[in-house]
């Protein structure tokens, strides 16, 4: 969940599924609520999002995630989302308010989660590189100091270290063998947390220049903490570089007192793939230019980093 488009448009309710959708929303927040628009928010992959604006009621607008289709991931994700959001709540971590949670689609179809708006906006575009870095280190840090619970799961692992095409391309590297074999030491958690999943600059917002709020937690539970810190500097390093991405390792080890496992990191670091060039302009969604050409060489130079700290 990001920021909406600029020009959002409202979406007239016509088909059955949609009124199914609607009367769910409106038995979970209070039947003379009315949504009076449905605005599409940009930047996800995998489901729909959407704030509906409302009158009626307490908030003046919610936001409806929705997964496009139904199967084992998807209620899988929403299950996560929803058990996340109830763990921490109150926390001051800065999540969305679980409203209502569907995960088997009983009521709408298909998976959905509601929840309270968030305001603020994505920053990709700081001035204060290193406060934001800082921050960005911080608030991970504090959900990583959450106490578990029984209801959460592990953390899915993005990456398929004997998938054929990532085989192929660190077989191009100089030192793929090295970074293979280090990640594939990455079995069981060295330092156990509260995970995110998913936690990477495009799930996080902003307000006067603060970090005031952490989204998207359906790939949520427990994990290693270099899961989130080597998903986090994969993707600043794809964005900005290395060295932005090895400050905020940095900072996160400073913050916490401990040393991130190159293993965790590295498995993380592995998950670029040549698909990266393509999905990451539609995160970013224009505001800020994407250097594509560059991408894999920024990843390397991270890769090869973690490999001279680790030895």
């Amino acid at each position: 969940m990001t920021r909406p488009p600029s020009r959002p448009s409202s979406r007239a309710v016509t088909s059955s599924d949609d009124e199914r959708v609607l009367t769910w929303v409106r038995d979970a927040l209070g039947r003379e609520v009315r949504i009076v628009a449905t605005i599409p928010l940009t930047g996800g992959l995998s489901e729909a999002m959407f704030r509906l604006e409302l009158t009626g009621a307490d908030v003046g607008a919610v936001v409806l995630r929705r997964w496009p289709s139904d199967g084992d991931w998807q209620r899988d994700s929403a299950r996560r989302e929803a058990t996340a959001l109830s763990l921490l709540s109150g926390r001051g971590v800065g999540t969305p308010e679980l409203i209502a949670t569907d995960p088997a689609g009983e009521w709408t179809g298909r998976p959905a989660n509601l929840m309270t708006h968030l305001p603020g906006a994505g920053q990709l575009r700081p001035t204060d590189i290193a406060g934001w870095t800082g921050e960005v280190a911080a608030r991970l840090a504090l959900i990583h100091d959450q106490p578990r619970d029984p209801r959460q799961q592990p953390s899915p692992r993005w990456v398929d270290l004997d998938d054929r095409d990532r085989r192929a391309w660190l077989a191009d590297l100089p030192y793929g063998d090295e970074a293979l074999s280090l990640a594939r030491g990455a079995t069981a958690p060295v330092r156990e947390v509260f995970g995110h999943g998913d936690y990477q600059h495009f799930n996080l917002l902003w307000t006067q220049g603060r970090l005031s709020g952490v989204v998207d937690w359906t790939m949520s539970g427990v994990a290693d903490a270099g899961r989130d810190v080597g998903h986090c500097a994969l993707n600043l390093a794809v964005l900005y570089g290395p060295d932005r991405a090895g400050r905020f390792v940095e900072r996160y080890e400073t913050i916490t007192g401990t040393r991130v496992d190159p293993g965790w990191l590295m498995s993380e670091l592995l998950d670029f793939s040549p698909a990266w060039t393509e999905f990451i302009p539609l995160q970013v969604g224009g505001r800020i230019p994407v250097d594509l050409a560059g991408m894999r060489g920024r990843v390397e130079e991270l890769i090869s980093e973690v490999l001279r700290s680790a030895g």
